[in-house]
């Protein structure tokens, strides 16, 4: 299967096309990987992949290109060379697949068909520990038993820093578009910006969205909406807990009267709650704050599930900027979280803690809450607009207007 740096050019050898194929996320991929030897190439190395991917796959891609894409995260390019074949002493490899992680900004892009596959932007790219909000497949060259490389990449891609992330890849060819298909790419919704042939693999993933994932079977970490005075003693218990004697925050301080004018989440690791964050809503942003963790789950994912959860939400009630005040030790946690100082940010300091401005910009959901969507679906609890609610469910009565009959009857 061969792919251009271009973008995404899946083209099976003519003996392969019509071989029966596994969907990315069925392949056995140890067993299929097995034979399999990658790793990332010297710089020489890389240079004779660019001769060859030039001749053999008319790239017009600047090496200078690559390079300071592998400078910015290492784990964008890979060298692939079968085991019995490979000799550390003097790795010579048959092949190669390229991925970009793309931030968020970066996924806008490729969504709006302004991403350059050729010579991407640098703040496109996400960094190597950075959980990515796609994954945009740049090249691949694999020929014969080198095919494996792509079960090789999933199983990268399963990571928990990655297993999140969409899939994104570019279907040229009739024949790239075929193949594709067969390993489980759908093409992406079209739109008159979108880019021609833009194919995604989906992760499957709970039905619910993450902002109301608990209880689940399938996920350690999940999360809820605040929607009852229980619930809001919980995210008042955690606060206390974390900041009131944690931190030696004075109660005014914390309980700041913004409670009751904002959107809280709480956080679960199986039937355990152990964290919360609060999420206020103004013109063209949103703000997360109140952040908070147990002390014993501070090393588990549930913070970074949360503040996904939060972004998510977001999302749904129309919002592509998340706003926020992070405390200076933090700021990594956030930056692992997309968030960024923004030019002109502001670094602050109140209630004894050191702050910086911070601003995530996410992808705006297709889905969206707008004007002109169902009536009904506008009223439905917060976080519950994928399910039928009570109001719903009263359409199956007759609009007899009881007030009315009322009025009438004295």
């Amino acid at each position: 299967m061969n792919q251009h740096f271009r973008g995404i050019t899946f083209d099976a050898p003519p003996n392969e096309r019509d071989r029966p194929c596994t969907p990315l996320d069925k392949i056995d991929a140890a067993r299929a990987a097995q034979h399999l030897v990658a790793y990332t190439p010297s710089d020489a190395e890389l240079a004779r992949f660019f001769d060859r991917g030039r001749s053999e796959l008319g790239s017009a891609i600047e090496l200078s290109v690559i390079r300071r894409v592998m400078s910015a995260n290492p784990d964008t390019v890979h060298a692939l060379a079968l085991r019995d074949q490979h000799d550390i002493t003097e790795p010579r490899a048959g092949g190669f697949i390229a991925w970009l992680p793309l931030t968020a900004s970066g996924l806008r892009a490729l969504l709006d068909g302004t991403f350059d596959g050729s010579d991407p932007a640098p703040e496109h790219v996400a960094a190597q520990h950075e959980p990515p909000a796609a994954i945009y497949i740049w090249a691949i060259y694999a020929p014969g038993r080198l095919a494996a490389g792509i079960a090789w990449a999933w199983q990268r891609w399963s990571t928990p820093i990655c297993r999140d992330a969409d899939i994104y890849a570019r279907g040229v060819t009739p024949n790239g578009r075929a193949f594709a298909r067969r390993i489980g790419f759908e093409p992406c919704p079209s739109t008159e910006t979108t880019q021609e042939h833009l194919y995604i693999f989906r992760r499957e993933r709970d039905s619910r969205p993450l902002y109301d994932s608990y209880p689940s079977t399938k996920l350690k970490h999940t999360v809820t909406v605040v929607r009852t005075h229980d619930d809001l003693a919980k995210v008042m218990a955690i606060r206390a807990a974390v900041y009131m004697s944690g931190q030696d925050c004075p109660y005014v301080e914390e309980f700041d009267g913004n409670d009751f004018s904002a959107t809280h989440l709480l956080g679960f690791t199986g039937d355990e709650v152990a964290a919360c964050l609060r999420i206020r809503w103004f013109a063209g942003f949103a703000k997360l704050e109140r952040v908070a963790v147990l002390p014993k789950q501070r090393r588990s994912r549930l913070a970074a599930v949360l503040v996904k959860a939060a972004h998510e939400l977001c999302r749904m009630k129309g919002y592509t900027k998340v706003y926020g005040h992070a405390q200076t030790r933090l700021v990594d946690f956030w930056l692992r979280a997309g968030a960024r100082p923004f030019p002109g940010a502001q670094q602050f300091h109140f209630s004894d803690h050191e702050y910086v401005e911070m601003l995530a910009e996410i992808p705006e959901h297709p889905d969206a809450i707008t004007i002109g969507a169902d009536p009904l679906l506008i009223i439905r609890p917060e976080g519950r607009w994928h399910a039928p609610g009570a109001l719903d469910r009263s359409r199956s009565r007759p609009a007899n207007c009881p007030e009315t009959d009322r009025r009438t009857a004295r």
